[in-house]
């Protein structure tokens, strides 16, 4: 252009030449990938006129907090860790010397004689100069660590508004650094340090918090966020602080630009430093913790992507693992992410070696193809509804939180979690609720008690109040009332619509054929035979079993027992293998009791109530759920024959309704032979009586 020349010193934090021309301008220059490029400052002469120079960084200055040192707690601190320094190049050490001397120059590093001793590592930057890295992973293992309160970054962005629209990033540089390490802790973060040139060896320890080691971010997070208790927002600013980036947003540019100021004079009043070349200084459009925003949006960062796509193929655990976590961080921006990344976890839990299939790849380019066109997503407004759509999906639940805005609805993030191996045995419908609350818990990280409409194509308030009793335990039952049905601003509405897709863009469908019953859906699936009928018998044996696994003397035992109901007699009673859970126990005492009855009728009854209702359906449903609860071939056993057809094994099989009895009001299970006709019956008798002598009777063979 012919106003000026420039000079690049890559070493320098910025460049001397050409100065004033850049600053007059609003540009920078900076390196990428051994290309000079041209960055431009919102920060202009006249705004950087009105902050405190003291808060930019330079290499010559550092950060200081006036706080209290921190104390860092091992376990066992009397057994050092001595870790031998790895090997280094000539060329490593000299890149790290003139570090290494800043550092000690500026106090950051002091000699010292320490027990401990952890390597370093020399990084090269892209510029050419050496970045000291410090493997603190032993040390690490061995911390006794605090509760950490660092903010959630899935739930950060939701305290910006959409009507946010100017924004504001500042980074602290070494913010780690500016925090003092008390004495007695110093010797933890010690290293040895081999001078290139006079090959003098010495040990060298931090006197501040050291990067890489786990508690920094923690601790640094919580004495900022009292430090930031002094800094009072102008009323319609926002003010986020994740560790050590800082995020202001408001609805105009002079108020951003204002309270940017003002922010850094109070940084840097307090002894924090601020990177120039990484400041965005009143932006519509910003990048904080790998999203852009911009008009009240959020995206993924495009170089995140790119990083993931760019992967290879995962041929080990370890990079299996590397790519959950990657994955992770998106899954707001991916519908059903839970149930695309079941192929991975499964690679975790294999007991051989990660074995890629062509299947596997089909997978991993589905979620590839997701991400690459991942959809932007809206900031959640606090002050409107929300709605989230839920479906259940071969054991997992998934769901999309939105708002609407102009008549359509807005996506605010992707919602999913895998059901637990119990729920996942129930049928669909009754998944449904646990699928419900979860996306409540999940959505409520988001909407923070705001209003909330629930939309299901179950009927999830009459499932809970008609059929739940049945299937789920007291506990539960009295968590997913309290989440799903007294939770204020919270309603559940039934909707034909069946995915995402369909809920977010209004397709049409065919609501005759998609809507249906639940309760008697809940009845067709989980009914055994077409004869069973809701009334009881009136003759017919009686019998009362119980199992029991449980340690006596320092060694687990187990065992069982089957009871007449009539004359009390104990008609048969042993141990069983002493690896049996007492739920594995309880159903093999009625499976005892089933084999008593064939070409009976009769009545069975059990104090167990995860028995009664695994038993009741006859472990149609419960495959999922047994796999996990059966380790053993012997319980597997009896899964495996209770669900045998009534054609072959008609003694095993059970009614799934039982009558309660007064005063006692135990529940049990009945079963009659498909050749022997008439209805179901429960005899006047005193079940907690008969379901004591079982106990007895087992108590006593787990003694013998």
């Amino acid at each position: 252009m012919g106003m000026g020349n420039f000079l690049l010193v890559p070493e320098a934090d910025f460049n001397l030449l050409g100065r004033d021309l850049m600053v007059e301008l609003g540009i920078g220059l900076e390196v990428r990938q051994g290309e000079l490029g041209i960055k431009i400052f919102k920060l202009t002469l006249e705004d950087e006129q009105e902050v405190n120079p003291e808060v930019w960084y330079t290499p010559e200055t550092v950060g200081r907090l006036d706080i209290p040192p921190f104390t860092v707690t091992l376990k066992d601190p009397d057994k050092p860790i001595r870790l031998r320094q790895y090997p280094m190049s000539l060329e490593g050490r000299r890149g790290l010397k003139p570090e290494v001397e800043r550092l000690v120059s500026q106090g950051l590093l002091e000699s010292c004689m320490s027990p401990f001793n952890t390597p370093i590592l020399p990084v090269k930057k892209p510029n050419g100069t050496y970045r000291l890295v410090h493997d603190l992973r032993e040390i690490n293992k061995r911390t006794v660590s605090r509760f950490p309160v660092v903010a959630n970054p899935y739930t950060l962005l939701s305290k910006l508004g959409p009507e946010n629209m100017w924004y504001s990033v500042i980074d602290l540089k070494d913010a780690f650094w500016a925090c003092p390490l008390d004495e007695s802790c110093r010797d933890y973060f010690a290293f040895e340090w081999e001078d290139p040139d006079t090959g003098r060896k010495q040990q060298l320890r931090w006197t501040v918090l050291p990067q890489g080691f786990t508690e920094s971010p923690n601790l640094f997070g919580q004495a900022l966020e009292q430090i930031l208790q002094d800094f009072v927002p102008a009323p319609g600013l926002t003010l986020i602080q994740y560790v050590d980036d800082l995020l202001i947003a408001g609805q105009t540019e002079e108020q951003v630009r204002k309270e940017s100021i003002k922010l850094l004079n109070f940084l840097g009043l307090k002894g924090l430093k601020v990177s120039k070349s990484k400041l965005q200084f009143t932006e519509e459009k910003v990048k904080y913790l790998g999203h852009y925003i911009e008009k009240g949006e959020k995206m993924i960062d495009p170089e995140r992507v790119q990083g993931i796509l760019s992967l290879p193929t995962p041929g080990s655990k370890k990079q299996v693992r590397q790519l959950l976590g990657l994955l992770g961080y998106c899954r707001l921006w991916i519908e059903n992410y839970s149930s695309k990344v079941k192929f991975l976890y499964a690679k975790l839990t294999a007991s051989n070696r990660v074995i890629w299939e062509p299947k596997d790849e089909e997978q991993l380019q589905v979620i590839r193809k997701d991400l690459a066109t991942a959809p932007v997503l809206s900031l959640p407004d606090l002050k409107r509804p929300f709605y989230l759509f839920v479906n259940i999906d071969n054991g997992t639940v998934y769901g999309v939180l939105t708002q609407e805005w102009a008549g359509k609805k807005k996506p605010i993030g992707y919602l999913s979690k895998l059901l637990d191996p119990v729920s996942r045995g129930w049928p669909t419908c009754l998944q449904a609720i646990v699928g419900c609350a979860l996306m409540v818990e999940e959505a409520r990280k988001i909407t923070f008690n705001s209003t909330l409409k629930i939309l299901s194509p179950h009927n999830v308030r009459n499932v809970l109040n008609q059929k739940a009793e049945k299937w789920i335990s007291d506990a539960r039952l009295l968590k997913y009332e309290g989440i799903l049905l007294e939770a204020p601003n919270l309603t559940l509405e039934t909707t034909s619509l069946q995915n995402p897709a369909q809920f977010l863009f209004g397709e049409p469908t065919q609501t005759e054929h998609l809507a249906h019953d639940c309760l008697q859906t809940i009845e067709e699936q989980t009914k055994i035979r077409p004869d069973l009928e809701e009334e009881e018998l009136t003759d017919g044996e009686v019998m009362f079993v119980d199992g029991s696994s449980r340690v006596v003397e320092g060694k687990r035992k187990s065992g069982y027992a089957v009871v007449s109901g009539k004359t009390l007699e104990v008609l048969e009673s042993g141990p069983l293998n002493p690896t049996w859970s007492a739920q594995a126990c309880e159903l093999y005492a009625i499976l005892q009791a089933l084999k008593r009855l064939e070409g009976k009728s009769g009545t069975i009854y059990t104090d167990s109530k995860y028995a009664y209702g695994d038993a009741e359906t006859g472990c149609m449903l419960c495959k999922d759920m047994l796999s996990n609860i059966f380790q053993n071939p012997e319980a597997a056993d009896v899964a495996e024959a209770k669900e045998a057809p009534a054609t072959r094994q008609d003694m095993r099989r059970v009614l799934p309704l039982i009558p309660e009895t007064e005063p006692y009001k135990k529940k049990g299970l009945k079963q009659k032979s498909a050749a022997v006709g008439g209805t179901v019956k429960t005899p006047p008798c005193r079940p907690a009586l008969h379901c004591l002598i079982a106990t007895l009777a087992v108590i006593n063979k787990i003694a013998d």
